[in-house]
């Protein structure tokens, strides 16, 4: 290979510039949707390659796109199996998709969301019971940390994941880590439930690069806000979550939120 080492990356450190785990990259390169050469028995990636790469990863239909079509196929499969809780396919369809080069965050917005959302309203308009629902979002919890991603190489930051008192739904919460994780954020989870003192406290106390206050409930919004504004006062950038913002859009406010320059 000629080149300097500005124009050829290793594998991992391309990973780290599309913000995936070494794994989907691999699988890109694989499948020949990543461009690679082996230099000393490691792939290397062309510094334009990558670019290209990155852009059409963005981009809406593109193979390694968001939401693509692969995934949502299998959608209503998910819903069926979420409904009579059969856990080993809804299992063995989200690790098939992963092997296949579906990133977390694509499999959570594509796949989870949407069934779980249909068996919500299902409840909401009585034709399930409450025992379903929950079920459905305790597999999916399971699953999700079962496929959550450990990024190997250079961390973007600490972030801090938490939904308030008073608001008990986990899922949103693990759903906030395992896709920042798979951005390569190191995360503290800390669940459902927190009370606010506590991670107001923890947040002032710890190399907190940002913090993720969860909500899924607008009873708990003016907590949620009041809460984000004490991290924030405390000097470390908080960001709000809520219903229907996506996990790409989560990723984005993170990424802006300790970007240098930003505004406090």
């Amino acid at each position: 290979m000629s080149g300097t080492d500005a124009e050829h990356l290793p594998l991992q450190q391309a990973a780290d510039e599309l913000g995936v785990h070494y794994q989907t990259a691999y699988r890109w390169v694989r499948s020949g949707q990543l461009p690679a050469q082996l230099v000393a028995g490691k792939y290397v990636v062309a510094r334009g390659d990558l670019t290209e790469v990155d852009k059409r990863h963005r981009e809406p239909g593109s193979p390694t796109a968001p939401s693509s079509k692969r995934v949502e196929r299998q959608a209503v499969r998910v819903r069926t199996a979420f409904l009579e809780g059969d856990e080993p396919t809804v299992r063995s369809i989200a690790r098939r998709l992963t092997d296949e080069g579906s990133s977390a965050v694509e499999l959570i917005q594509s796949l989870f969301v949407p069934a779980l959302r249909d068996i919500g309203q299902a409840w909401h308009d009585g034709e399930i019971t409450v025992l379903v629902e929950h079920r459905a979002s305790a597999i999916a919890e399971r699953i999700l940390g079962e496929l959550a991603p450990n990024p190997r190489g250079r961390r973007r930051g600490t972030a801090v994941v938490a939904a308030v008192a008073g608001d008990r739904h986990s899922l949103p919460t693990t759903m906030a880590a395992v896709a920042l994780r798979e951005a390569n954020w190191r995360v503290e989870h800390l669940g459902a439930d927190m009370p606010v003192d506590e991670l107001v406290r923890f947040c002032g106390e710890h190399d907190v690069d940002v913090a993720v206050v969860s909500l899924t409930s607008a009873g708990s919004a003016k907590l949620a806000d009041e809460t984000a504004r004490r991290i924030r006062a405390d000097g470390t950038p908080a960001i709000v979550g809520g219903p229907g913002r996506s996990l790409d859009q989560l990723l984005d406010q993170a990424r802006d939120a300790t970007s240098p320059g930003r505004s406090s």
